[in-house]
């Protein structure tokens, strides 16, 4: 019985190691994005978390393509879901209100390459409805409304065939 587990294991790494593309994330010109305002945090830890958050959902993503290839992303806006609502005194007391009508948006453009091939192209992608199918904890996840549109965007791409399904 351990050696077919550990067949089985040892398959599965080897198998998980032929899809694993890399990812280049590039952040331009961050200080002219739409919103990605901290509320409770200095605004400088606040927008490095961000970002670590977004490069590992796009270095993730790229994982999900053949070894090999390579997905470069720029993005050139960001507008979190949610509206600060200033507070009187410290920037810190600001609070960010989650509304329908305070959708997030993510600009970027890519270009994934493998091989001889390339696909690049431009997005503007925004998610009116992403109140409705996000299961809310109590200890809700930041940024998640982001996340679930990126992913969105990418299992579409799959989907038409734009990036390869493992």
């Amino acid at each position: 019985m351990q050696k077919i587990l550990f067949s089985l294991s040892l398959l599965a790494l080897i198998s998980s190691n032929t899809w694993a593309g890399d990812a280049k994330i590039t952040w331009q010109n961050p200080e002219k994005y739409s919103d990605i305002r901290a509320s409770h945090e200095v605004q400088e830890r606040f927008q490095e978390k961000l970002f670590k958050h977004f490069d590992k959902v796009f270095t993730e993503l790229a994982a999900q393509l053949p070894t090999d290839s390579r997905l470069d992303i720029t993005v050139t806006d960001f507008d979190l879901a949610g509206e600060i609502i200033p507070r009187p005194g410290s920037s810190l007391n600001e609070v960010r209100i989650i509304k329908e009508i305070y959708s997030p948006k993510i600009t970027f453009n890519y270009a994934y390459t493998h091989k001889d091939q390339i696909v690049s192209g431009a997005e503007n992608l925004r998610d009116v409805n992403y109140m409705s199918g996000v299961a809310r904890s109590s200890h809700s996840a930041e940024f998640e409304y982001e996340e679930k549109m990126l992913r969105k965007w990418f299992a579409k791409l799959q989907k038409n065939k734009t990036f390869p399904i493992q």
